[in-house]
């Protein structure tokens, strides 16, 4: 009696039933998916001894890939430009596959767009450009530049939240949202203002080569 039995197959996967004369190799051939995968899918299953009627998960595309079946006319040119990737990313999501033989019916994982990664690197980029301008602009930035540019005088930032920014060169929390401009333990440039009156302050550059002052007192003895 044929071998048969319910499996939930877990997210991104599908059932197979064993047919008679299956092996993990042919079965990997016609599903375009590695046998080290299958395997992986399956714990416990024994690649020698397939029983027919038995169901074996079949991993479909990795998380955040889209599963794409090749269609008359299909190009890996083509499919790159629909969906916004290059055709380098697609042949790496799918090994073996040889672009200059698409069958119809072929199934590829078409990896993640790459556009929001480049949008976020122009932005930060366009970003950049204005700060600089206004460095250019600021006597102040020019006079932090001019005289501390070159120091080897570093500090640690220990916290930095949406609340408060703490650096290792003083034991001091200051106040401010300065999430994006540093980040938590990361090395900064910095130099030390003159003490006067209690008041004492340190100069930090960020993440854009900004100069911020945090200034703070010391308590009179």
């Amino acid at each position: 009696m044929p071998y048969n039995y319910y499996r939930q197959c877990p997210a991104n996967h599908y059932p197979y039933v064993i047919q008679p004369g299956d092996t993990l190799y042919n079965i990997s051939r016609r599903l375009e998916v590695s046998i080290q995968r299958i395997i992986a899918s399956n714990p416990g299953i024994n690649p020698y001894y397939l029983k027919v009627g038995q169901i074996i998960c079949i991993p479909a595309c990795p998380p955040n890939y889209t599963s794409r079946i090749i269609q008359p006319g299909d190009t890996l040119y083509k499919i790159s430009r629909e969906y916004n990737v290059s055709v380098e990313s697609i042949l790496d999501a799918n090994p073996g596959i040889d672009p200059n033989y698409l069958r119809v019916g072929q199934r590829l994982c078409i990896p993640p767009s790459n556009s929001e990664s480049e949008n976020c690197e122009k932005t930060t980029s366009a970003m950049q450009d204005d700060i600089d301008v206004l460095k250019n602009e600021s006597t102040v930035q020019k006079t932090h530049e001019s005289n501390y540019r070159n120091s080897t005088q570093t500090t640690t930032t220990a916290t930095v939240t949406e609340r408060q920014i703490r650096f290792n060169a003083v034991n001091v929390a200051f106040s401010g949202n300065y999430s994006g401009h540093y980040t938590s333990g990361k090395s900064y440039p910095y130099y030390a203002d003159a003490s006067s009156g209690g008041q004492r302050g340190i100069n930090v550059r960020d993440n854009f080569g900004v100069w911020h002052s945090f200034n703070y007192r010391v308590p009179l003895t």
